[in-house]
């Protein structure tokens, strides 16, 4: 088997070319539309065997500017991890892991990651620790609605440079747990977020949830100041709403009593010292990779 290892090679169109087709294969994902749009983060490194100059099995170490109990970490998440089937069972993905690894350790703090629960075995070999994620969450029957959020259609040019402004000058959502990652960030608005960004303009944030029922989730806020959830609530709720769940920490939204409540299905894991561990905490969700 004759396979060449590459690394860091987004400065080569046709090699980022051949990566966006591994990965549509490896997990259905194209991030064509992410690279059109100009959002293509090079802070998204690969680590990759080729076969000619295709990759046939890769990870990606996407590096974050990370707020944890107000101080700048920089960490690393791992993600993209594959292989294709006719090359698998080789130990490459490990191999790899490992590469990527061993370069991010000079200079990140920790690792962590979001895995399926087949992988559970793959990371825990790999020296990581699952651990849980507590969402926040509140009761509010009785909320008086006055919806008036604008929601933003990512089609539209100047709704995607209005997105992109408030992302590129955001504050973290948390001081205790945050992250200021715009280009990521417009990878969820393009993809999975695409039918849930709303603009508040008397407040001149976007609120990005969604309603399930009578069930609010909140996966972000996003502005030049987070304010208090009093403030935002009466302009995205219904009368019928009772809950409000929050997929980041909420330590600047004033919320009084919550309660926080296990995630489901977590597939988070760590390695290396995570401040905040013994506590319960959520990482963003719009940080995930």
């Amino acid at each position: 088997m004759n396979l060449s290892f590459r690394e860091d090679y987004w400065g080569f169109p046709e090699l980022k070319k051949e990566f966006i087709s591994f990965l549509i294969q490896i997990h259905g994902l194209d991030l064509s539309f992410w690279d059109e749009m100009g959002f293509w983060d090079r802070k998204y490194r690969p680590f990759s065997y080729f076969d000619g100059d295709s990759p046939i099995s890769s990870v990606c170490i996407y590096s974050m500017d990370m707020t944890i109990r107000g101080q700048k970490r920089l960490v690393a998440q791992v993600s993209a991890v594959g292989t294709l089937p006719e090359y698998r069972r080789r130990g490459l993905n490990l191999e790899l892991t490992q590469k990527a690894m061993d370069w991010a350790r000079v200079n990140h703090d920790f690792f962590f990651l979001f895995a399926d629960e087949g992988a559970f075995p793959f990371y825990k070999k790999c020296g990581f620790r699952q651990v849980g994620e507590y969402k926040a969450s509140v009761s509010v029957s009785g909320g008086i609605a006055r919806p008036s959020a604008d929601k933003l259609d990512i089609r539209r040019k100047d709704h995607v440079e209005l997105i992109y402004r408030l992302a590129n000058n955001r504050e973290p959502v948390s001081d205790v747990l945050g992250v200021s990652n715009k280009r990521l960030f417009m990878f969820w608005c393009l993809y999975f977020l695409a039918d849930h960004i709303y603009y508040i303009a008397e407040l001149d944030i976007l609120i990005l949830y969604k309603r399930d029922n009578e069930l609010v989730t909140v996966f972000d806020i996003v502005g030049k100041s987070v304010p208090a959830f009093s403030e935002v609530y009466s302009y995205i709720c219904a009368e019928s709403d009772e809950t409000v769940e929050f997929l980041f920490m909420v330590d600047k939204l004033k919320l009084g009593s919550f309660d926080q409540v296990r995630v489901e299905d977590n597939g988070t894991h760590l390695l290396g010292d995570f401040l905040l561990e013994s506590s319960k905490f959520i990482f963003p969700y719009t940080a995930h990779a």
